[in-house]
């Protein structure tokens, strides 16, 4: 590769990076913080639905501004810039201080379990923007 594609890719890759942490925290007083709990089998689970709205409005915003400023062939380099953002944004994840002092008298691995949520957000939010960008360009072909 050539230093000129190799400081494209790195453009690619920083652009998607900071854009997804930029707009995150543009939009992140705007939404309140929400925490849900969803029961499976007795065991309760608490997600916090303000940080999901946000980080997925935040994912559907950097996608239009990918599609508008960014090459849109260079589908593994805005991936892997928009991965690299959210790493940031998964301490902005927190649970009232009810649910951490409930979850350390209930130590099992199902209450465990809901510590991975903003990282299972981050996997499937990365899959969906990677199919709509493979969609995009087949269709802008």
């Amino acid at each position: 590769m050539k230093g000129e594609e190799i400081r494209g890719l790195l453009a690619t890759i920083l652009f998607s990076a900071f854009t997804v942490i930029a707009v995150f925290f543009l939009l992140d007083p705007f939404i309140a913080e929400t925490t849900e709990t969803i029961t499976v089998n007795t065991q309760k689970y608490y997600i916090n639905l303000g940080w999901l709205q946000v980080y997925y409005m935040t994912l559907l915003i950097t996608f239009v501004l990918m599609i508008f400023f960014m090459e849109k062939k260079q589908v593994w380099a805005l991936i892997l810039g928009l991965v690299l953002g959210s790493v940031p944004l998964l301490e902005q994840y927190r649970l009232p201080g009810v649910v951490r002092v409930l979850n350390v008298f209930n130590q099992s691995a199902a209450s465990n379990l809901q510590t991975y949520i903003p990282y299972v957000a981050v996997f499937l939010g990365a899959l969906v923007v990677f199919g709509l960008l493979k969609v995009t360009n087949r269709i802008l072909k």
